[in-house]
């Protein structure tokens, strides 16, 4: 049944797969899919005021504009209008102005008391069309103080606002998932560090990996411009792209000191973190300030960046070649597979004109990621054994073998650990008769009476107390915050569940105790308190003196 029932999870599993990717027409239903994919390009015909609108230009380009100049530039709405009209922009740190005859229809950024920040960041400026504006004339402005992307106009779209989000994610629609599953991967770090401190395992370096991770994905996730679906936040969708680039080096340095141990000190890699979170704070105060943006600091931010990877890089080789650090190691492919993706991004990025990331970042990204939680898993796994093989050797090393229980090195260690032995009590117990058990019944019997004293023991002291095996025939019990009438009660049930086991067994059975409570007037320190104990109880195994066992082997 079992098997039959594997057989046919897996059999039902392929023919419903198979039925989503080819039977999609196959019920005769109307078209239910809710996002419009009607896009209509609307980057020809562009007139310039530069020239006096007398040419056309095709979007994307770059016009000749003064550096303190906006862009003008205008074009006629056409007829052609799907239900719901928007025309859509990319604006790479512009601000945007949109007119349609003599209505501004749309207007971001050309006041800047009302936004956060010298300059925006990149953004999708979308403004709604009527009906009646087919046939008017648009007019788009655009300004920047960023010189890369002065006097550019990228293409521009009139679509629905359904085809708007599917324009925009697909646009990136590998990168958006690419930044998805980085996101997605850094979750599952930060829950493994989570779960790791509820079973008291402190892995600092999975939160560290996985905000890092975070980090990344945002980033990402805020170029491709997908965020103004999910939230109004201006300065969110704006800057999250420089703030996640900002912190993206120190939670990464922070990684790289919590997970890679050094056999020199990092004075210099603490530095290099130290000062950029410095510069992080420097920035968002300038930039709140209005005196200077995120892009003025780029500079500052990229030399931090390279010199903070060049300099691990260095460490990390030394550590490798010369010290043969393994987990350095591990750590160095990593970074250098992350490396050669970010140069390849790095090199698209300004010959592309400094406008557009690619995939390469996030698939050197995603890389390091799996593979830094590959790592970090593997060497999990090899501290866990290292734990388990200590805990099982330390508990053979302090466990009795015949009882189970502690033995005398534990006793012995327990001892030396209480420094102020006030309130501690000791009782020592000893199993009557042992040789005599041994002699005429056999060792077996003499074991079983070894592990009768201990359960009974146990079994009413283990609620107050620490129960030892210390000898062949001997126990102790070490009492904190003692209650001596508890004690003596407990001692007494003791006395009458001995007697009981004694009936059931074929020799005498009995035992000796001796208590004592620590004493400042009488005893040094918890030694001189177990002495005492253990003299108490030879007193009391002198009520077997001058007395034979009843109970002999039977012939």
């Amino acid at each position: 049944m079992k098997k039959f029932n594997n057989i046919g999870f897996f059999v039902l599993s392929a023919v419903m797969l198979f039925s989503i990717i080819f039977f999609t027409d196959m019920l005769d239903m109307p078209d239910i899919y809710l996002v419009d994919r009607d896009v209509i390009s609307f980057s020809d015909g562009w007139t310039w005021q530069g020239d006096g609108y007398q040419k056309k230009f095709h979007l994307p380009h770059y016009f000749d504009v003064d550096e303190s100049e906006p862009l003008v530039i205008r074009n006629t709405i056409p007829d052609d209008l799907p239900n719901g009209a928007k025309i859509v922009i990319k604006s790479y740190m512009q601000s945007v102005i949109i007119k349609i005859g003599e209505e501004t229809v749309y207007a971001v950024g050309h006041d800047s008391s009302k936004f956060l920040g010298r300059d925006f960041a990149d953004f999708w400026a979308v403004a709604d069309i009527s009906p009646e504006h087919k046939g008017k004339i648009i007019e788009l402005t655009l300004f920047t103080h960023v010189s890369s992307s002065r006097g550019y106009a990228s293409k521009i779209i009139i679509t629905s606002g359904t085809g708007l989000l599917g324009y925009i994610f697909f646009q990136k629609g590998l990168g958006n998932v690419l930044a998805t599953i980085i996101i997605v991967l850094g979750i599952v770090s930060i829950i493994a560090c989570i779960l790791g401190r509820i079973y008291k395992e402190k892995r600092r370096s999975f939160l560290y990996l996985g905000t890092s991770a975070i980090i990344v994905g945002n980033w990402f996730l805020g170029d491709s411009g997908i965020f103004q679906f999910l939230t109004k936040n201006t300065y969110y969708t704006t800057r999250i792209t420089p703030l996640m680039t900002l912190l993206s080096t120190i939670s990464f340095g922070l990684y790289i000191r919590e997970t890679v141990p050094m056999k020199k000190k990092r004075f210099f890699g603490d530095f290099l973190t130290l000062a950029t979170i410095i510069h992080v704070t420097v920035c968002l105060i300038l930039e709140y300030l209005g005196i200077l943006g995120f892009r003025d600091a780029l500079p500052v931010t990229l030399v931090l960046i390279a010199t903070f990877f060049g300099y691990n890089m260095i460490i990390f080789f030394v550590e490798v070649y010369y010290y043969n650090n393994r987990r350095a190691s591990k750590e160095l492919r990593a970074i250098f597979i992350f490396l050669f993706f970010g140069v390849l991004e790095t090199v698209h990025y300004f010959l592309g004109g400094q406008k557009e990331t690619s995939h390469f970042i996030l698939i050197g990204a995603i890389v390091y990621i799996v593979m830094s939680l590959f790592n970090q898993f593997k060497e999990y796994q090899e501290i866990r054994r290292v734990r388990e093989d200590k805990e099982r050797f330390e508990k053979m090393a302090y466990t009795d073998a015949l009882t189970g229980g502690n033995n005398r090195a534990r006793y012995i260690k327990d001892l030396e650990n209480i420094v102020n032995p006030k309130s501690f009590a000791v009782i020592q117990i000893d199993t009557d008769r042992l040789k005599y058990i041994n002699d005429y019944f056999g060792h077996s019997h003499g074991d079983i009476a070894i592990i009768d004293t201990y359960k009974v023991l146990n079994k009413n002291f283990a609620k107050i107390g620490k129960v030892y095996r210390i000898g062949g025939d001997e126990f102790s019990v070490i009492i904190k915050n003692a209650n001596i009438d508890e004690i003596n009660q407990i001692t007494e049930q003791v006395k009458k569940e001995v007697d009981l086991i004694a009936k059931e067994r074929a020799y005498d059975f009995s035992i000796s105790i001796g208590i004592a409570e620590y004493d400042a007037s009488l005893d040094e320190d918890i030694h001189a308190t177990s002495i005492r104990a253990d003299y108490n109880m030879y007193e009391d195994k002198k009520r077997l003196r001058n007395t034979v066992p009843r109970k002999k082997p039977v012939v």
